[in-house]
């Protein structure tokens, strides 16, 4: 019989019960693809991060990611969690200076920066890739039906929709306003299939006008293609909107680099904040982090 220690912690929240729930093993050691597919299907998160040994000698630590139905190359929200949960047992020393360790994922490897902010808490700052433009989508119509909208809320200011990776590609889509994001209600069979034709994860859906003044914007993510209907937080497709908007020019770029405060997953009554930060040169994009807290929620041994 085998025996892992397991977390659930809440990512991209200070408050327990917000944000996006992920599984994370801190010792995966002996673990075949098979048993962390069945962990993550019994842990019932979209998904679970499981921690290796590094195998590229530039990396401090392996972390691989499934959802439950395959393993993704990268997930935002599971590395703020894998995190938060290593700080927790005391894997390395923390200070108000953040400390930086490179995580080996399918997307590469990856910095993540680990602090402790003024209150104490744990804030965790993953970098992620130069983003990548693979293909603009002209079908307004399509999307729209798919969304269950109608083409008019997916008009906004001339921004294409496009499918962004900067670790998984996911496709933007500017909608009107908050009401109209509010409506989407997806046909997620449907979805998944478009989805799965055309070679992205999610429909990262957005709009400028927000539940609270002090944000950038509001942002729904739709991921039927790998069994994720709706996600609460997502640290990749955000990163990859922030890449968007600032090469798009949608935001004043008046710094060098860009905070982007996003709220996501009030639909769900899981309350998220995430933040996006864009280095860029003129609008060419230098780098991408994303950022936050998290809460775990549960913590003990699954024996299987």
């Amino acid at each position: 019989m085998k025996e892992v220690k397991i977390y659930q912690v809440d990512a991209f929240t200070t408050c327990p019960f917000g944000g996006n729930p992920a599984g994370v093993v801190t010792d995966a050691t002996g673990l075949t693809y098979s048993d962390m597919l069945k962990i993550t299907r019994e842990m019932n998160c979209s998904e679970t991060a499981f921690v290796l040994r590094a195998d590229n000698p530039a990396a401090d630590l392996k972390v691989r990611f499934f959802t439950p139905s395959e393993e993704v190359d990268l997930c935002g929200h599971a590395t703020i969690a894998t995190f938060h949960v290593l700080a927790h047992e005391g894997k390395f020393q923390l200070t108000r200076d953040p400390v930086t360790l490179y995580q080996e994922t399918k997307a590469g490897v990856l910095p993540v920066h680990i602090k402790k902010n003024k209150a104490g808490k744990v804030e965790v700052i993953m970098g992620q890739a130069l983003p990548q433009i693979l293909a603009t989508n002209d079908d307004v119509k399509k999307i729209s039906e798919l969304m269950r909208l109608e083409p008019l809320d997916l008009k906004f200011n001339d921004l294409p929709m496009q499918i962004v990776s900067t670790g998984l590609p996911d496709l933007m889509v500017p909608v009107r306003n908050l009401s109209a994001l509010k409506k989407a209600s997806p046909d997620y069979g449907k979805l998944a299939d478009y989805q799965k034709e055309k070679g992205f994860i999610s429909i990262h859906a957005f709009t400028f006008e927000t539940e609270k003044e002090e944000n950038t914007v509001h942002t729904r993510d739709f991921a039927p293609s790998v069994d994720i209907n709706e996600e609460a937080a997502t640290g990749t497709a955000n990163g990859a909107l922030g890449a968007y908007l600032v090469t798009h020019k949608a935001l004043p770029l008046d710094k060098d680099k860009i905070i982007i405060k996003v709220e996501q997953g009030y639909v769900m009554d899981r309350p998220s904040e995430i933040i996006v930060e864009i280095t860029h040169q003129n609008g060419t994009v230098t780098d991408v982090k994303v950022g936050g807290s998290a809460v775990t929620v549960l913590e003990g041994s699954l024996s299987f």
